[in-house]
């Protein structure tokens, strides 16, 4: 999501620049997702290469510099280039962030739950931060938003300086890297997940460049406002994410269909708002939903993958949530041009999925309890 916290911008750079068509204009908020997918596949070799920690500090640097570089550029097309230069950084880590907690807590399923849910709060700390710099720095010009990444460079002397990385000692097994025998290492449930998490981001990335067009259309607001607003969604992650581990115990499956309702509810209740009130309880709803999604993946791939399979597994449900952030501006612009219908469709979406979940968990039970009798 960092690369998506310019987004309050947009409505600025599309301005600064008429003659580039808005979709490629809201392409600059989900662009670095497929510099990440690069990222991703070049992670096990750099790994092997260089080791994790050098791989880490690398990403570091190559956020730093191409992400702050914009602040001096003019040219649209240099500035979409090095977002996906910004990708790249993101992804030639991203997947350590959390194989590296399922391998250090996989025998422990409460920690690594805590840590699952940890791991989503930092990232919704990182959001809020930047988000809430933005509502400055867009009152300043389009330029200055890009200021934001220039923290990749303290948290990369940090880094290096207080954190350990475990070495691990790997065994080059050829066929971990193989094209053959796919079903072993991608089991139809890990292809499941990775088909709606392509889906899940998709509609999701919707809010981060339709929301402030619909703000300023509708008068809701500025362009601090939309970033506001991503920070709300944000914060409201970081509870879900401290009691993931506690939800997860006690309502099992049924946090999945809960989640997605949440999610529907928000989107709904924001495409509808025409007033300040509505969209601020809307994006508290859809910041408590959000916040689930991503734990409860990362947990469902942890319950599905077999334990050598775990870092390879992750990779690909990654890669299809990037994809997805890339293909979302086009996606929805042949759904619907209109900022307000974008974010129904969203709402429609997670309602349709909700549904699906809720129908398949009452089949598995029935089956369970047919089998057992």
């Amino acid at each position: 999501m960092m690369s998506a916290v310019i987004s309050p911008a947009l409505p600025l750079i599309e301005q600064a620049f008429p003659n580039i068509a808005r979709v490629n204009v809201e392409l600059l908020t989900t662009i670095p997702n497929l510099g990440q997918i690069i990222g991703l596949i070049l992670n096990p070799f750099l790994v092997r290469k260089i080791g994790k920690k050098r791989v880490i500090i690398l990403g570091l640097a190559i956020i730093g510099i191409t992400g702050t570089l914009p602040v001096i550029i003019n040219n649209f097309w240099l500035i979409f280039f090095l977002r996906i230069l910004l990708g790249v950084g993101v992804g030639i880590y991203n997947s350590l962030a959390v194989s590296l907690l399922m391998s250090i807590y996989h025998d422990n399923n409460v920690e690594l739950n805590q840590m699952l849910g940890f791991q989503n709060i930092m990232n919704d700390i990182g959001y809020i931060v930047s988000s809430l710099l933005i509502c400055y720095l867009v009152t300043l010009s389009w330029h200055a938003v890009f200021w934001v990444y220039i923290f990749a460079i303290p948290i990369l002397f940090m880094f290096q300086k207080f954190v350990k990385v475990p070495k691990v000692q790997y065994t080059h097994n050829k066929e971990h890297f193989s094209m053959t025998n796919l079903k072993g290492k991608f089991n139809s449930t890990i292809i499941i997940i990775s088909i709606i998490t392509l889906l899940i981001y998709i509609f999701y990335m919707a809010l981060a460049y339709k929301l402030p067009a619909f703000i300023i259309k509708f008068y809701l607001g500025n362009e601090s406002t939309a970033s506001f607003m991503l920070a709300v969604i944000a914060i409201m992650g970081i509870p879900c994410g401290m009691s993931f581990n506690w939800l997860y115990n006690r309502l099992n499956k049924w946090i999945w269909p809960i989640c997605l309702f949440l999610n529907a509810a928000g989107f709904f209740l924001i495409s509808i708002s025409r007033n300040f009130g509505i969209l601020v309880v809307g994006c508290v709803i859809l910041g408590l939903g959000f916040g689930l999604v991503m734990p409860y993946i990362f947990k469902w791939i942890s319950n599905s993958a077999p334990a050598k399979w775990e870092n390879l597994d992750t990779t690909l449900c990654l890669v299809m949530m990037d994809v997805g952030c890339v293909a979302s501006p086009y996606v929805i612009s042949l759904i619907t041009k209109n900022s307000d219908a974008a974010l129904l469709s969203s709402a429609i979406f997670f309602g349709i999925l909700m549904i699906i979940e809720i129908i398949a968990i009452i089949i598995q039970k029935h089956s369970i309890k047919k089998a057992s009798v």
